[in-house]
């Protein structure tokens, strides 16, 4: 039986809606933020049960290497498939739950609906099951900033930068919706973004784990009195708790649409309560009313004010139908409908050389574990001696395709400026190490797509490469570097217009490639033909002491030793060094050095986040300490203490 009233707050949970809930959720906890008030469980965070997991192998397959998030049913852990050595999510219902028959039951719906999912912009789920008394999810390993982040940082998104993000989304959706799949939490924080070996932007839809499935037929055991969603995306239905569709879906679409145009919510209010009243009664605001400095367009207007719509008969009536309508808006206003018909991924195309290639900011990113890998894995349990065979034949084809491309590298004197043109891998500029380049970003590829220059660079072997590049008066320059493959091994996009970019220390194997690239911060590409931007590249000496990129987990950090110095650079806001200790456990006093102007704080095993200075800690052998940015939340702009190295000793105590 489901339970009849919430344990918290009384709520009547047969048949509550999402206004009732919250309100009673306010008079009991005093708890009024619109984004905590209308979830019908309380949160539950990463407990010590759920550390238990970490170093386990599950179902023979899957080690567990740590855990990096959580949601409103589960943990999420970073895995690695044991024979493949390859790279995962797993996410694993909560310990306490999983006696609940309701929320397995929900859980097991979770899993076989998303596992049908495909579309390239929607997370892929490659296999689920149970273990240890749990149920697990194992998907895809995405790492990125979601949309909300962008926003914050960066403010509201033009059109032209925003369409060609929608359209991926509702292509997602669209898919979802066909299978019967309604996701009932979309917002920009469930929207990871992500970059094309091209540079576009490229859209990834997570958490379709609330969704619902509404096979027309089908026995609704989906709790309606579940009340899933975000207050400033739920459309009016969801919030009296009436059936949904994926015309809900239209509507939070419309919500992030408002978000990420005019970098406002739809409605806002003091209570979760009264901004669900107002999705309920209150008239929207065009998006050029309420940001009118921002020369948002009537067309854009109607696109999201339809979308808005009450009723959901007056809505767009198909995620396909919205997307048609950005492609009209887009064409009419941008002049450039191939370019966003280019950018949009298209359903099933998900085989090698078919889909984006896609940046997930994790180094040695072909370590990622893929569907293809997954279905690959089953194949071989079951044909291995053809498969066997197979690989030695790919294998001696790529000897002979990587002789042929290194031959043709070395063919090719090293330039000292770039040569157009080499806005692509077959055409990069070979270049030298320990050498400047220079160049600019120019002529633009299309009206909506900005110059992007390649440089090649022939080397062997393992090491690491410092790269550094001075930025352009007008535009906002970015860094990417690839591996031989063009999978991305890091990037930064760090200072802003007229700013530098850096990248410290990257652990490289084999050739690779160096992307220059600009980010959009209007409408249209910027053209720079007269100021040169500088691009050198080096070995980093592999000095003891000092951190190799990435070093941001345990399974990274860098080992010290009893009255060791280690030494490193916080080259990005999001840049976490991690240090693992070796000495033997007891007390310990920590030093860390940070010179001016550099912002550091670090936090040993205790949870505390401390500043430079000296610490009496107590150390097992193996903890680690991490050092962050202490201004890792600010907007996008001057770094301080880039270039300024951290210092930490660790001095045992008798």
């Amino acid at each position: 039986m489901p339970q009849a009233f919430c344990s918290e707050c009384g709520a009547d949970m047969l048949r509550v809606s999402a206004i009732d809930l919250a309100a009673a959720r306010e008079t009991l906890t005093g708890d009024t933020r619109p984004g905590v008030a209308a979830t019908a469980r309380a949160d539950r965070r990463v407990s010590a049960s759920n550390q238990t997991w970490l170093g386990t192998i599950v179902d023979g397959r899957y080690r567990v290497l740590e855990a990096i998030g959580r949601g409103g049913m589960g943990v999420v852990y970073k895995v690695e498939h044991v024979r493949m050595g390859k790279i995962a999510a797993m996410k694993v219902l909560h310990r306490d739950l999983a006696d609940d028959p309701d929320v397995i039951q929900r859980f097991e719906r979770e899993a076989a609906a998303v596992s049908r999912l495909q579309h390239p912009n929607a997370v892929q789920v490659f296999d689920f099951g149970a273990a240890q008394g749990a149920l697990y999810l194992i998907m895809e390993y995405v790492r990125g900033q979601d949309l909300a982040t962008i926003v914050e940082r960066d403010g509201p998104l033009p059109f032209a930068r925003a369409a060609p993000l929608l359209t991926q989304i509702l292509g997602a959706l669209g898919e979802a919706h066909e299978l019967g799949i309604v996701h009932r939490d979309l917002k920009p924080d469930n929207v990871l973004v992500t970059r094309t070996t091209g540079g576009r932007d490229f859209a990834k839809v997570l958490d379709f784990g609330l969704a619902k499935l509404a096979h027309a037929g089908a026995p609704d055991v989906s709790d309606q009195s579940q009340i899933v969603g975000t207050p400033y995306f739920m459309a009016p239905e969801q919030i009296r708790g009436d059936e949904v569709d994926a015309r809900t879906d239209v509507y939070a679409m419309g919500a992030l649409m408002y978000r990420l145009l005019t970098g406002q919510y739809v409605f806002t209010g003091a209570t979760a309560v009264g901004v669900l009243t107002k999705h309920l009664t209150a008239e929207v605001e065009p998006p050029s009313a309420r940001a009118p400095s921002l020369g948002i367009e009537p067309e854009v207007d109607a696109l999201v004010l339809r979308a808005l719509a009450k009723d959901p008969a007056a809505r767009w009536a198909s995620a396909a139908a919205l997307a048609a309508a950005i492609d009209d808006a887009y064409a009419a206003l941008v002049g450039d409908r191939a370019t966003l018909a280019a950018q949009r991924a298209q359903p099933g195309a998900s085989g090698r050389g078919r889909r984006a290639n896609t940046e997930d900011d994790e180094p040695m990113s072909e370590l990622r574990l893929r569907r293809a890998d997954i279905d690959g894995y089953e194949r071989s349990l079951r044909r291995g001696r053809w498969l066997a065979m197979g690989t030695a034949l790919a294998v001696v084809g790529g000897l002979g395709a990587g002789a042929a491309w290194w031959l043709h590298w070395r063919a090719e004197a090293p330039v000292r400026a770039e040569r157009e043109p080499n806005d692509d891998r077959p055409h990069a500029n070979r270049i030298a190490a320990e050498a400047t380049v220079t160049g600019v970003l120019g002529r633009r590829r299309s009206p909506t797509e900005p110059d992007v220059d390649l440089f090649r660079l022939p080397r062997r072997g393992a090491g690491a490469l410092t790269i550094e590049l001075t930025g352009l008066p007008n535009i906002d320059v970015a860094l990417t570097l690839r591996d031989d493959a063009g999978e991305i091994v890091a990037s930064a996009d760090e200072q802003g217009v007229a700013g530098d970019e850096r990248l410290f220390a990257r652990r490289v194997d084999g050739p690779v490639t160096i992307e220059v690239s600009q980010v959009m911060t209007a409408a249209l590409p910027v053209e720079n033909v007269s100021d040169r931007y500088r691009l050198t590249v080096r070995e980093a000496p592999a000095a003891p002491g000092w951190e190799r990129e990435p070093n941001g987990d345990a399974s990274d950090a860098l080992d010290v030793a009893p009255s060791a110095t280690v030494r490193g650079h916080l080259e990005a806001r999001a840049d976490v060094d991690a240090l693992r200790w070796t000495g033997p456990a007891g007390p310990v006093v920590v030093e860390v050095t940070a010179p001016a102007p550099l912002p550091l704080s670090w936090r040993g095993p205790d949870g505390r986040d401390r500043g430079p200075g000296r610490a009496a800690l107590t150390l097992a052998t193996g903890d680690v300490l991490t050092l962050r940015r202490a201004d890792r939340d600010a907007a996008k702009g001057p770094l301080p203490g880039v270039d300024v190295a951290w210092a930490v000793t660790i001095l045992p105590q008798r």
